[in-house]
């Protein structure tokens, strides 16, 4: 009896260790499939916020033309205005999406940068003696070199 039952035994545990090799396999190839696509993933939100970081850098970058233009050439026609108006407009709504996409760090200084921005077209720059285009830049600097240094950090 014990010669026709060992074998039967083995046969029942051969399945079982089959059964759960397999099943242990299964399982390890789902997880390194969902690492996989967890990488995938965080890569493409990335790339979605290195987009709308380039557009907002986009924007501040004619704004600050834009206010060049008003301190350092004295445009002030309805022009300019509506220049001004749409270039804030799109400065604005570019960090509102930072704001939604990004680290609240990186929403805070794109804030900071789009009010430094916006402050110096409205009002110029603090300093009124000459050349005006570079007291803009000075004073749009701090704000855009904090932006610029933390977006860098975030992003390595």
């Amino acid at each position: 009896m014990w010669t026709t039952l060992a074998p039967l035994i083995g046969v029942l545990l051969g399945g079982l260790m089959s059964i759960l090799t397999q099943r242990l396999a299964g399982h390890a190839l789902e997880r390194g499939e969902a690492r996989r696509s967890a990488r995938e993933l965080a890569e493409a939100r990335r790339s979605e916020r290195l987009t709308h970081l380039i557009e907002f850098l986009s924007a501040v970058q004619e704004a600050e033309r834009v206010a060049v233009d008003r301190h350092h050439h004295n445009l002030a026609d309805e022009l300019w205005q509506a220049r001004a108006r749409l270039v804030l407009d799109r400065v604005w709504v570019t960090q509102k999406t930072i704001h939604i996409l990004c680290a609240p760090e990186v929403s805070e200084a794109a804030h900071s940068l789009a009010r430094a921005v916006q402050e110096v077209i409205r009002k110029g720059p603090e300093d009124t003696a000459d050349p005006q285009d570079e007291k803009v830049w000075a004073h749009i600097h701090p704000s855009r070199q904090a932006f610029l240094d933390l977006v860098r950090d975030q992003l390595s």
